[in-house]
């Protein structure tokens, strides 16, 4: 439970115990719920910066404990982070100047490095057979790419989430949860795939190579 603690006492705590990874943040060992703060503070509390050092802690978490399927939401959280609006706000002096935790993302390049997270988080969830988790991950691959202005690869995408959605709906209790209105997946996708402009090729789904 978070206590509401007033600014003074919480800067007096934090210079006493060191460690105080910034105001608010739950003390908690469950990368889980670690992963669930980060988000938080991404999504909705527009604070970038401590987001990635939660995301960052999860990781370790998940690679010490050899949890491959929570390092792979790990990697899906971080590609949510880098096409984050709250990066790409208030914070982007702050990173265009200082960079961010990975060393190897810069501000220009943020969406080719969320599409690099949800890649390794896409491949995790193939090896474990986690057609639930590929429908989602291939659909944000291809928001992204579509985002990019790179139309051929965002079809791609969202002819593999499709693939991935038949394959979920085939194991046992599988449960799909769509938007209000939509009766089916590819009904739901249907937009965006017109707003990509995908060919009638894609939209019957031709055989894609998956990427290594």
């Amino acid at each position: 439970m978070r206590a509401l603690l007033t600014m003074s006492l919480v800067g007096g705590l934090c210079a006493v115990f060191a460690g105080c990874a910034g105001v608010g943040i739950v003390a908690t060992s469950n990368p889980a719920a670690i992963l669930r703060d980060a988000t938080d503070r991404f999504e909705r509390r527009d604070n970038p910066v401590i987001a990635e050092k939660l995301i960052r802690q999860a990781l370790g978490s998940y690679q010490k404990n050899h949890d491959q399927l929570g390092l792979a939401s790990a990697y899906r959280t971080y590609g949510f982070f880098f096409r984050s609006a709250a990066v790409e706000g208030k914070w982007a002096g702050h990173y265009r100047q200082n960079g961010f935790l990975d060393k190897s993302a810069r501000f220009d390049t943020r969406y080719e490095q969320s599409i690099a997270y949800f890649e390794k988080a896409r491949i995790i969830f193939a090896e474990y057979k986690r057609f639930d988790a590929l429908t989602t991950v291939n659909l944000d691959i291809g928001f992204t790419y579509e985002a990019m202005g790179y139309q051929g690869a965002a079809c791609e995408a969202f002819d593999r989430s499709t693939e991935s959605n038949r394959e979920n709906l085939q194991t046992p209790r599988a449960k799909v949860v769509l938007p209000q209105g939509f009766s089916t997946y590819e009904e739901f996708l249907a937009p965006h795939r017109q707003r990509a402009g995908c060919s009638e090729q894609h939209k019957h789904g031709r055989k894609l190579v998956q990427r290594a």
